[in-house]
């Protein structure tokens, strides 16, 4: 262990890498995921192996991180100390919804239409949007519109 200054004057200790971490990483970003989103258990568990000092490629294939994340934590926590915004999620990240924009349309549809399975909904939103949806989604879509209506409904 090596001790050095940080850009504020404070005392730390740089750790590194002994191997000791492989054991313990899934199992605590499973515990971890019990009390935070998948997001933030990685991104957490990242942390602590840039602290102690684990290259970004080793970090990757342990978290499961893509490379481009790491990068951008490493250079963050090496910019700023530790805050709390290190462990937002930040509105807009993550991919859109298929449904975007339409969601309401599609909704009147079901109001309107006979669809009796998932499969059937799948295809009218490759009809009638122009959506390639998968019956999942058409499942997902059917429960929030469900749910919609019976908050509706209260």
């Amino acid at each position: 262990m090596e001790k050095y200054k940080s850009k504020t004057g404070r005392q730390r200790i740089q750790y590194s890498y002994t191997g000791e971490f492989d054991g313990w990483v899934d199992a605590t970003m499973k515990y971890m995921g019990t009390l935070m989103p998948p997001t933030l258990s990685k991104r957490a568990a990242a942390m602590l192996l840039l602290v102690a000092g684990m290259g970004n490629e080793e970090i990757v294939a342990l978290t499961g991180m893509c490379i481009r994340s790491v990068r951008a934590l490493r250079k963050t926590m090496e910019e700023q100390e530790p805050t709390s915004e290190l462990f937002a999620i930040k509105p807009g990240s993550g991919r859109k919804k298929k449904t975007e924009g339409v969601e309401e349309q599609v909704w009147a549809e079901l109001d309107i239409g006979n669809y009796c399975t998932n499969k059937a909904v799948a295809n009218m939103l490759k009809e009638k949007f122009g959506i390639e949806a998968s019956v999942n989604l058409a499942s997902r879509l059917v429960k929030r519109w469900k749910q919609a209506r019976e908050d509706t409904a209260e």
